[in-house]
């Protein structure tokens, strides 16, 4: 039973994977623009929903406080943006302070604007072009896929922080 088990676990992760692929070349840009702004408004609504005074807090010794987790976020979409779309790096070192709400939220919010210029920047054929991202060769769409998944895990963790405090956070959009 357990290797039965075990083969249809595989079975299923390997047809994931291989829809994952399927599924990034048929998204569309005015899917993906879409997807982003929905992104945008829950991550940010959500750190907006915590008080500023709970920006230094964190819920176990060793674990991110929240507005270092928020923050990561722009540093994601500020990293991400120049190898997925080729456009230029930031030029100028931004500086903020994790444990004040107005400045990492003001961070945040200029991060998602840059990668949304670069999406809006690219047609349909330059997002299904591949690119070679952290060492592996992929589409545009897919990497951005990637990105979108990785804040959403961040976003997942700032729910719980905000909840925790007793706030109620963004209300959650997807495709």
């Amino acid at each position: 039973m357990k290797k039965q088990m075990k083969t249809y676990a595989m079975a299923i992760a390997l047809i994931t994977m291989l829809s994952m692929n399927a599924n990034a070349q048929q998204v569309t840009k005015k899917q993906l623009v879409d997807a982003w702004e929905a992104m945008t408004a829950m991550v940010i609504g959500t750190a907006k929903a915590m008080p500023a005074e709970n920006f230094t807090w964190t819920p176990v010794k060793g674990l991110a406080n929240f507005g270092t987790l928020v923050s990561h976020q722009a540093q994601a979409n500020y990293g991400f943006a120049p190898r997925i779309f080729g456009v230029p790096g930031l030029t100028e070192n931004i500086e903020w302070d994790e444990k004040k709400k107005d400045e990492v939220v003001k961070v945040l919010e200029d991060s998602f604007e840059f990668v949304k210029k670069a999406i809006d920047g690219m047609s349909q054929a330059d997002l299904d072009k591949e690119v070679e991202v952290f060492g592996t060769k992929q589409s545009r769409m897919r990497a951005v896929l990637i990105l979108t998944s990785h804040l959403q895990r961040e976003h997942g963790k700032a729910i719980t922080y905000v909840r925790i405090k007793g706030n109620a956070p963004a209300g959650s959009g997807g495709w």
